[in-house]
């Protein structure tokens, strides 16, 4: 099961993106909801999600800060971000950090659905992969 923890400083987007896919259909399951940057990176150490879904302008540390430190821990973590600003100097950086994508808000479901089963696809190969290495 892919674990997803969602970061934003809106209860209500949070549980939007909580409400908006059958996870389970999906493979995943959120394990965390936090909201802020610096309750999102204790999660990240604590529950080692997969998949972090994260605003990009939250108290404590931003989403492009918090996609830094949760890279130093844990290089394989997979980020999607949720804006309300279409400034490209946030898309900017967060290409720079291999970001899966950067939706706006308000967040469409389709486009959430497809970006989720490309990243459960990759993670499916991904594991495939390991299994026939050992």
């Amino acid at each position: 099961m892919i674990k997803v923890l969602i970061a934003d400083d809106e209860v209500n987007v949070c549980k939007l993106i909580s409400n908006l896919v059958d996870w389970q259909e999906m493979g995943m399951t959120v394990v965390g909801v936090a909201h802020n940057g610096i309750e999102a990176l204790e999660l990240i150490k604590t529950l080692q999600p997969d998949i972090v879904v994260t605003d990009i302008r939250m108290p404590g540390y931003d989403g492009i800060e918090l996609i830094r430190r949760a890279k130093e821990i844990n290089k394989s973590i997979d980020f999607i971000i949720v804006s309300g600003y279409k400034h490209f100097d946030y898309a900017h950086n967060a290409i720079q950090y291999n970001v899966e994508n950067y939706l706006l808000k308000p967040l469409k479901k389709n486009e959430f659905v497809q970006t989720l089963t490309r990243m459960a696809q990759r993670y499916r190969q991904r594991d495939q992969q390991q299994s026939e290495a050992e």
